[in-house]
């Protein structure tokens, strides 16, 4: 197991239990007392965890690379992202064509949309398909490619592929961050490939981002504020931060706003 394999593990561990000691690192691992102290030390340094005396606590610092397990991010910001989804889903209408990314913002879109039918909805997250699947009047496809599963969701070459055959209505993908400067980053360079893919087969974007992703960029660059017809976030966005992304030309819609896009 490299060093980098090695730390992500002792990261999911963190984040399913949110605490870990050493002892048990050891055992899970199947490390030495010394290399697990090691890599806690180094984690901790990153700003991942906050080090105890015979172990660590989980933190919810963001490095630029890592993205926390979508179960516990499903759990952050929950009336916001009710509130996003439900202003998303007020823009299909039945009959459209749709790419909803993985993501636990669009995750709460998903439930507004039942009313649609029929739709066409292709998405690359397990758990967003297989709740599609039980929706009368809905034809669901998945992405294909392979699974990762600790967020289960579908990456690759072959998902790329299959998007990149494909024109639709709308694209709804959330985001770990965004700049005026960087435009919308994520945290994985593999997950930014399938973004863009899902962009280029768009006829409109929607980009659904909690108040709490603006003013930041993280580790690689999904696209440019250009390439985005609408992103819609919640009303904790501070009121000058939306002036400002408005003023230079973002189509900026707080949830529970009425906002149309051209």
């Amino acid at each position: 197991m490299t060093n980098s394999h090695r730390r992500e593990k002792l990261l999911e561990l963190l984040e399913n239990n949110m605490y870990i000691d050493v002892k048990t690192l050891v055992e899970e691992l199947g490390v030495s007392e010394a290399t697990a102290r090691r890599d806690l030390g180094y984690l901790a340094n990153m700003g991942f965890v906050v080090r105890t005396h015979g172990g660590a606590y989980f933190t919810t610092n963001k490095s630029t690379m890592h993205e926390p397990i979508l179960d516990y991010k499903q759990h952050l910001m929950v009336p916001e992202k009710k509130a996003i989804g439900q202003a998303a889903a007020e823009l299909v209408s039945p009959g459209d064509t749709l790419i909803i990314d993985s993501g636990s913002t669009t995750w709460y879109m998903i439930e507004n949309l039942r009313t649609k039918k029929p739709l066409t909805v292709v998405s690359n997250d397990i758990k967003i398909l297989m709740h599609l699947a039980d929706y009368p009047g809905f034809t669901v496809i998945d992405s294909g490619g392979i699974i990762r599963p600790e967020l289960k969701i579908l990456l690759g070459e072959s998902a790329i592929d299959m998007i990149q055959g494909l024109h639709v209505n709308w694209v709804f993908q959330g985001a770990n961050a965004i700049d005026l400067k960087h435009g919308v980053t994520t945290t994985s360079m593999e997950e930014a490939s399938l973004k863009q893919a899902m962009i280029d087969a768009g006829q409109k974007v929607v980009i659904l981002a909690d108040h709490t992703k603006f003013g930041k960029a993280v580790f690689t660059r999904v696209c440019g504020l250009e390439d985005v017809s609408l992103i819609i976030t919640d009303a904790g966005m501070m009121p000058e931060q939306a002036e400002e992304f408005r003023s230079m030309g973002v189509n900026l819609q707080i949830a529970g706003e009425q906002e149309l896009i051209d």
